[in-house]
């Protein structure tokens, strides 16, 4: 009886303790003269974040009342929501240092194939140092002719559908053509996504890319409670192990993970291609102009060691990494290809004065140096990279040292996230021009180099931008110098933008006319 009270009593105190920390958490920011609106107990915000329909939309909204710095929590986690500009320069740039990864759940750590998104400090530089040369100019231009007969195959298709129907999604085009070019750019598969409808590569990267890590169970629960990450990271580590032994001893009873979760199943058939590269002779794999070529010469000699690595990348590294361009590839450059073609069904005269510079190089081909002529091209992609961001999940920073940005004393542990659409459209950054409507011309005025962050910025901006840029160029600038593009009767209803990962409309519904 008396063992009995004395076991209560000690969990209602340890309850009380629990709750009282809990409490004095959530003065965090109010300690530090911060705004913010309120918390509630245990969840932070996430009841709100959780259960809204746009993630960025409800930063934006925030900060129309809170101001350009305020804080929210993870659970109990600090949270800083940013849109000052010099603020963020700090952050990304001068004192990167201290803010040199991002915040990813842990369902990404699980395995050593941790790639350069969800790698951190030396092992992130380790990485960006071996594969930056794989995307050097000299590099691209090598790539151009696979580009090319990628979108050649694209042209072909469009053309094809566009005479069967009123009008078409040409956004499942597009997811087809990036898929194809990650293909054979990424590691030299010879593919015909076009016309493979039932391409099993697409339909494994179609599953992962509607699977959003952050909203998952698991996920949510290690954010509320981070003391749990390393016990639900051995309980799936375990099952992993578990079901691979239960697949060895009895494969027709328990099948293998591999054919049933499409992540494992693509880095299987990575692995494939590794393994094929790897049989190869020299003067084979010379030959090879593809991201995994220019990764497997940059390999260590060491695979297991830390301590002893060479400035290279071992073959997990390297294999997360082809997996990570493959996804983050498709997806991302399909959506921006969606979003440039959405603004030129509605705006016909840039439209038309992007066809006249197009014309104006009397090219049929259009490789990297053609490209690079094209300077209202380059302006109509930053504005619509301004008024239509693929993403905003790469714009948080974790602090890895206390320090002081701005005159805020930062903690270890805490998080940045940029609140990227009050930045985009903010009038004092992007003036004089009305930040809500389209005007290309206003890229000719220098701006703040926090001003556009679609890709990132500072060390750890996207490492594919220039890569994304020249297939994105390439495509509208054949596709517009073939054909008129119109808008379809349900363009407007099609594009309607779900936030995730990636902030994707749902359908561009449009008509091609041929050109004379």
């Amino acid at each position: 009886m008396y063992l009995t009270i004395i076991v209560v009593a000690c969990f209602i105190s340890l309850l009380v303790i629990y709750l009282s920390i809990l409490k004095s958490r959530y003065s965090y920011f109010q300690c530090r003269g911060i705004p913010g609106p309120s918390p509630t107990f245990f969840l932070g915000h996430f009841g709100i974040i959780w259960s809204t329909k746009s993630y960025s939309r409800q930063l934006q909204s925030w900060t129309k009342q809170f101001g350009s710095i305020y804080g929210i929590f993870e659970g109990t986690r600090p949270f800083y929501v940013v849109s000052d500009v010099d603020f963020l320069q700090n952050i990304f740039i001068h004192q990167f240092s201290s803010f040199n990864s991002h915040r990813i759940s842990f369902l990404y750590k699980l395995s050593k194939s941790v790639h350069l998104i969800g790698a951190d400090s030396a092992r992130w530089h380790q990485q960006r140092h071996a594969i930056n040369p794989a995307f050097s100019a000299a590099k691209l231009k090598l790539m151009d002719p696979l580009i090319d007969r990628c979108i050649e195959s694209f042209i072909e298709k469009s053309s094809e559908i566009n005479q069967e129907s009123n009008e078409f999604d040409i956004y499942k085009l597009y997811q087809r053509l990036t898929m194809d070019v990650i293909c054979h750019c990424a590691f030299g598969i010879d593919t015909d996504m076009q016309n493979d409808v039932d391409n099993e590569m697409m339909a494994k990267a179609a599953v992962i890319f509607k699977q959003d890590v952050e909203r998952m169970s698991l996920t949510k629960l290690s954010y509320l409670m981070p003391w749990l990450t390393p016990i639900l990271t051995r309980f799936l580590l375990f099952q992993t192990v578990l079901f691979h032994t239960l697949h060895r001893l009895a494969p027709t009873i328990f099948p293998d993970l591999t054919d049933k979760i499409p992540r494992f199943w693509l880095l299987a058939r990575v692995q494939q291609v590794i393994d094929a590269r790897n049989t190869e002779s020299g003067a084979d794999t010379a030959k090879r102009i593809d991201l995994l070529q220019l990764m497997l010469d940059a390999k260590t000699t060491s695979q297991h060691e830390e301590t002893t690595r060479e400035k290279g990348l071992t073959n997990d590294e390297i294999k997360a990494n082809i997996f990570l361009f493959m996804v983050a590839g498709f997806d991302t450059t399909s959506t921006m290809l969606a979003n440039c073609t959405y603004v030129l069904a509605i705006k016909p005269a840039i439209q038309e004065k992007l066809y006249e510079e197009i014309h104006s190089l009397e090219k049929d081909k259009f490789d990297y140096d053609t490209i690079t002529k094209l300077e209202y091209m380059e302006l109509f992609l930053r504005e619509v990279l301004r008024m239509y961001p693929a993403s905003t999940s790469v714009l948080t920073r974790v602090c890895n040292e206390t320090t002081t940005v701005c005159g805020h004393l930062i903690e270890k542990g805490s998080v940045i996230q940029t609140d990227l659409f009050t930045i985009h459209y903010n009038p004092d950054l992007w003036g004089p021009d009305d930040p809500h409507e389209f005007v290309p011309e206003r890229h000719l005025t220098k701006r703040h180099p926090m001003a556009l962050l679609t890709f990132g910025a500072g060390p750890r901006i996207c490492i594919g931008m220039r890569f994304a840029m020249m297939e994105i160029k390439m495509t509208l600038a054949r596709l517009l110098h073939d054909y008129k593009i119109l808008p379809g009767k349900h363009l407007e209803e099609g594009f309607q933008l779900r936030d995730g990962f990636v902030i994707q409309p749902d359908a561009v519904y449009i008509k091609l006319q041929k050109r004379n």
